[in-house]
């Protein structure tokens, strides 16, 4: 597998575990010490499907998504300024009471959308024969152990 499909796969592996870390939050946490780094094939094929199914479900959220800003009137870049300046309080953000409304009635409704989604790779996960909990941790050890990484990467290009 050449260096840039590698690094990609790695790439998505961090932005999904931390998005699913987010989505997650509240479930219990295991501290690290404690997570298993052992990980059978069979977990890990488990995994890659979910991982996939995961994916999918991203990609037509993330358009779901762009297409709620642009349906309220909103240049995606225009909202992702005002999400910026709502996390950044001290960030100058001019804009108009129509702007405004437009921006809470799309926020409103990505809020919706993030939801329905999170219970969607939940259950991708559950489809999978696999907890959140042990997905999280499965994911964990496939960023810190190179060689699981390469197993995983493995899979992917048999499929």
């Amino acid at each position: 597998m050449n260096d840039m499909k590698f690094k990609k796969i790695l790439i998505m592996l961090v932005v999904f575990t931390t998005g699913l870390t987010g989505a997650f939050a509240q479930l219990p946490q295991q501290l690290p010490e404690q997570m298993p780094t052992e990980v059978s094939d069979n977990e890990l094929e488990q995994f890659a499907h979910a991982f996939r199914e995961i994916q999918v479900i991203d990609h037509q959220v993330q358009m779901e998504m762009i297409n709620t800003v642009q349906e309220e009137g909103i240049d995606v870049d225009r909202f992702n300024q005002f999400l910026s300046a709502q996390q950044n309080p001290a960030q100058a953000f001019d804009a108009t009471e129509e702007e405004l409304s437009q921006f809470a009635t799309a926020y409103q409704e990505i809020e919706e959308i993030q939801q329905k989604a999170i219970k969607q790779m939940e259950q991708a996960i559950v489809d999978n024969e696999l907890t959140t909990e042990r997905y999280q941790q499965i994911a964990m050890s496939i960023q810190a152990n190179p060689e699981l990484l390469q197993k995983l990467q493995d899979h992917f290009e048999e499929e």
